[in-house]
């Protein structure tokens, strides 16, 4: 077992078999860094699957353009939210690798789509949103971004956790 950290000290209440709140304090100063249940895992990964079901549905019902940007973001969202269900059950070295390695390629294509649909007109001063604005490639992959980015927050910090659970027991 690691010691902890200069300073810090960790405080942990079991508040009910489902709910653990982990406490860090530094210098007296105390914050809830963040709540790792089943329960939030299995909302977080439900509705990142939800968001990726329904967004394919738009696509393929073709009540959107047929974006491949887009159909690369929305499958990353939604196997990153199958591996944020994962997570209290699957190994966590494979499950943090395959979410880098799936949040790489999406992040990837977010931002290139961002720069190229959005920057450059920026630039070049063609920049223009669209008439329906939830349309916007620009705003869309920017949420896309976001999104994922959250996602692999949450794999990693539980993660995390997992790890500092086991190396305390």
């Amino acid at each position: 077992m690691t010691p902890p950290v200069r300073g810090w000290r960790a405080t942990r209440l079991d508040l009910s078999e489902e709910h653990t709140f982990m406490l860090s304090q530094r210098h007296s100063e105390t914050t809830l860094a963040a709540i790792s249940t089943k329960r939030f895992l299995l909302l977080a990964g439900l509705v990142s699957i939800l968001i990726s079901v329904a967004t394919w549905t738009l696509d393929l019902t073709q009540a959107t353009y047929a974006c491949p940007f887009c159909r690369v973001q929305r499958s990353a969202i939604g196997i990153l939210g199958i591996l944020i269900l994962l997570l209290p059950y699957g190994n966590r070295f494979f499950l943090r690798y395959a979410a880098v390695a799936v949040a790489t390629l999406g992040l990837g294509v977010g931002m290139m789509q961002n720069f190229n649909g959005g920057w450059l007109a920026m630039f070049k001063g063609t920049f223009k949103l669209h008439d329906p604005i939830w349309f916007d490639s620009t705003i869309l992959s920017s949420c896309a971004i976001v999104i994922m980015s959250f996602q692999l927050g949450i794999i990693f910090e539980v993660s995390a956790r997992q790890t500092l659970r086991t190396e305390r027991a």
